[in-house]
């Protein structure tokens, strides 16, 4: 039987990068994948619906120029070529990830891995035998068991639907649900999204909610919160989903529903019982800082972990699995994450709200900055608002949020801020280049108290 210093089950963000960070560390690392190097983010998650998110907004800021005259046209949607620029951006990340995989000396082992006793992982009727061993297996789309949730789709077959949808009802109103929704919207999709919470992203800054929302109302999308899915039924040709709200059913007839109702651990090849593998009340794998597992030198980094459902998360949480493995002490969840809701417009956040700051024993005080008052923006054409909660006592940055284009770039330079704590002070002596959307988080933080120059 041969033997690893590594075998890496899951060949996502989390697993792949490990895989390449251990070989060149001159490790023998071998990975398992069942479907497609790269795991969901790359081939039906994050990329795939940035690529249809980022199309949609160049419709509507062309669809903008025409209101104002500066084009006479936006042109027709091709939305077949859409699909195709979609999986060709996707075909050359995965054969990128293929390449560095080849060239750093993984052994790529294609099929479903099933983790045995004593680190032996079996997959295609062989058995190999690792020191250690990362799992990586990821999420899958959750499908909840109302009547008629067999003529669904989930993110996978909106991603791949071969003809834009004149009507669809999205089921739930989390990230994945409102960044399908405003994408399909911007295309000329009738979307009403059904979330059964009284609000959108209760974890999110409120204002900056209420900000997207008035967008996403903007491009026509019908919000119904508050409401419960009862059951979907066929309905001619179609579909037709019916809710109830306040104790009042009401209908929507579509052509899609999409169910967008979160995601689950994929513990597929993963037997928990017969491992004696630790799991937590949601069925995610049990880990400490260093992401162990409490079976010796079993590790399990990403989605399968809980906690944010984040590539860069299992990027950072596989660099911290690594460092204990080699001996290294750099535990994982030592700096704040960054979370981005690539809706119209993106929503990026980092940090603490006024809410959770005043949970959290703090004094929080808050400044915003409108993108109208921004020049870069309004070169741009870009609308928006950025927000910074700050201590009031030791003036110190908590939590940035900004709604608005760029957002999802703008957030790296907060996520900075927010981790060394800066102060007012240090904001006052940070230049900025000028023109930039950056400009507008040192504005807003100086706003919190008074000290912005540019507010009024």
């Amino acid at each position: 039987m041969e033997v690893f210093d590594i075998l890496v089950i899951g060949g996502g963000p989390g697993g792949y990068s490990l895989a390449i960070a251990a070989a060149r560390r001159g490790l023998k690392v071998a990975l398992f994948e069942k479907e497609h190097l790269g795991g969901t983010c790359l081939n039906i998650g994050c990329i795939p619906t940035k690529y249809l998110v980022d199309k949609a907004s160049t419709m509507e800021k062309l669809r903008g120029l025409v209101r104002k005259e500066i084009f006479t046209e936006t042109g027709s949607l091709n939305y077949q070529q859409v699909q195709k620029g979609k999986s060709d951006v996707t075909a050359k990340l995965v054969g990128g990830v293929s390449f560095l995989l080849k060239k750093s000396g993984v052994t790529v082992i294609a099929g479903e891995a099933i983790l045995k006793p004593d680190r032996v992982v079996e997959c295609g009727g062989e058995e190999y035998t690792g020191k250690n061993v990362v799992i990586a297996t990821g999420s899958v789309p959750m499908m909840i068991p109302i009547p008629g949730h067999e003529y669904c789709i989930d993110s996978t077959g909106a991603l791949a639907l071969p003809t834009l949808p004149t009507s669809m009802v999205v089921m739930g109103g989390g990230v994945i649900g409102l960044e399908l929704a405003c994408a399909f919207a911007a295309y000329g999709t009738q979307i009403t999204v059904v979330e059964m919470m009284p609000e959108l992203l209760p974890r999110e800054q409120k204002e900056a909610v209420r900000i997207l929302t008035r967008e996403m109302k903007k491009l026509g999308i019908v919000l119904k919160t508050g409401a419960k899915m009862l059951r979907i039924e066929k309905n001619g040709e179609g579909l037709r989903a019916i809710y109830e709200i306040d104790g009042t059913e009401e209908s929507v007839d579509c052509e899609h529903v999409l169910m967008a109702a979160g995601r689950k651990t994929n513990l597929t090849g993963i037997n928990a019982q017969m491992l004696g593998l630790a799991l937590d009340q949601k069925h995610c794998i049990m880990v400490n800082d260093h992401l162990r597992t409490n079976l010796p030198g079993v590790y399990a980094i990403g989605d399968v972990v809980g906690g944010y459902q984040l590539a860069h998360t299992a990027y950072a949480e596989g660099e911290a699995a690594l460092a204990d493995i080699l001996g290294e002490d750099k535990p994982y969840g030592t700096m704040p994450v960054p979370v981005c809701t690539y809706t119209l417009p993106v929503l990026a956040s980092v940090g603490l709200t006024t809410e959770t700051a005043a949970q959290a024993g703090y004094e929080p005080v808050m400044g915003s900055f409108d993108y109208s008052a921004n020049g870069m923006a309004l070169a741009e054409g870009a609308a928006g608002r950025v927000f910074v909660v700050a201590d009031k006592t030791s003036t110190k940055t908590l939590g940035v949020t900004i709604v608005g284009e760029n957002s999802s770039e703008m957030i790296a330079f907060a996520t900075a801020a927010v981790a060394e704590g800066w102060t007012t002070d240090q904001w006052e002596k940070t230049i900025v280049a000028h023109p930039s959307l950056c400009e507008m988080v040192r504005e807003a933080a100086l706003a919190a108290f008074s000290r912005s120059v540019h507010s009024a």
